[in-house]
């Protein structure tokens, strides 16, 4: 039912047939059909969409989550030839009621219009057919998109704070990391194990939580989205944003103890958040690697380490048509 519905808005107003209506009213229109007999073709309806709402950020200059609209691969993971009601692209993104997982978003024109959305399903519908040698970055001058709506000053706070993260996210490392150090030296002199411990579990907590914040404001400037109701550990960048969460969560419990630990002079609560600082000094730093393994690579640290050690990656072999330890001398071919 809804590809007739969407079939008939199409007919009545795609823009074919209002050209032909409004230059000529009395010759009909030609055929919108192609030689398959696709209502919706890629190259004249589908791609000037692509390329005024998504090209700009999903395209060959920039690909935020490795999504590209110009890729047909990638763009037909997201899509189930002939159901757009099972099409993650049409109904995860392009026609949700979530503002945080809505493409285009708003802040760049988005959603997109009721006629586009309508060309879009029944393009799905009929089998997202692609044809070979069809692109979607293939006009010089790609249309521009709406103006983005403007953004209310709660907003913009929220979202220019996350640009802080990459800068916040080292002070829960560094501080966990030396407190939980100075509570290992206290077994030695327990003198360290005091405040500096302290300081460095109620400060780490705090910049946690900063941290984990501005995080969820910078995901979908780099195109992660920052829907709190999505936890799939199966995807990397929700298992890194929810173990930060419960890292904060971690640690602000047991900065909590350690102030009723200096509140009531109890001993065993102190040991408590002595091992907590030690859970987070482990877990925060297991969370600071994936960060970084997902900005920088999952080879970075394993190639810092082979140049501190001096190791070298096994070079390609070479092949010659003349091996040396082969070759005869011009001596032993005389003789032979």
């Amino acid at each position: 039912m809804s590809i007739i519905l969407a079939s008939s808005f199409i007919f009545v107003f795609h823009p074919q047939w209002l050209d032909a209506a409004q230059n000529d009213e009395t010759q009909a229109p030609t055929s919108t059909l192609d030689s398959d007999g696709h209502l919706v073709q890629l190259k004249r309806d589908i791609a000037p969409i692509l390329r005024k709402h998504c090209l700009e950020c999903h395209g060959p200059d920039e690909a935020k989550n490795d999504f590209r609209v110009d890729d047909r691969e990638i763009m037909l993971d997201y899509i189930e030839p002939g159901d757009a009601a099972e099409s993650t692209l049409y109904v995860d993104y392009m026609t949700t009621d979530d503002e945080d997982m809505l493409m285009p978003p708003k802040s760049h024109g988005g959603p997109c219009s009721v006629q586009e959305l309508a060309l879009i399903q029944v393009w799905i519908n009929e089998g997202a057919n692609w044809p070979e040698g069809v692109t979607v970055s293939d006009e010089s001058v790609p249309a521009k998109a709406a103006p983005p709506e403007p953004l209310s000053v709660p907003e913009r706070v929220w979202f220019a704070q996350g640009f802080l993260h990459p800068a916040t996210v080292h002070f829960p490392i560094a501080l966990f990391t030396l407190g939980a150090g100075f509570v290992v030296l206290s077994l030695k002199w327990p003198a360290l194990g005091k405040q500096i411990p302290l300081a460095c579990l109620l400060l780490g907590a705090l910049s946690s939580v900063a941290a984990t914040l501005m995080g969820w404001a910078l995901a979908p400037e780099l195109g992660y989205g920052s829907n709190w109701s999505i936890m799939d550990w199966g995807k990397e960048v929700d298992a890194h944003r929810w173990s930060a969460v419960v890292v904060t969560i971690f640690s602000s419990v047991f900065a909590i103890i350690a102030l009723v630990a200096i509140r009531k002079d109890s001993e065993k609560l102190t040991k408590v958040w002595k091992i907590g600082l030690l859970v987070c000094a482990g877990m925060v730093g297991a969370v600071g690697h994936q960060g970084g393994e997902m900005s920088y690579g999952k080879d970075f640290y394993p190639r810092a380490l082979r140049i501190l050690t001096g190791a070298q990656a096994d070079p390609e072999p070479t092949t010659s048509d003349s091996d040396p330890a082969n070759e005869k001398t011009s001596t032993e071919l005389s003789n032979s």
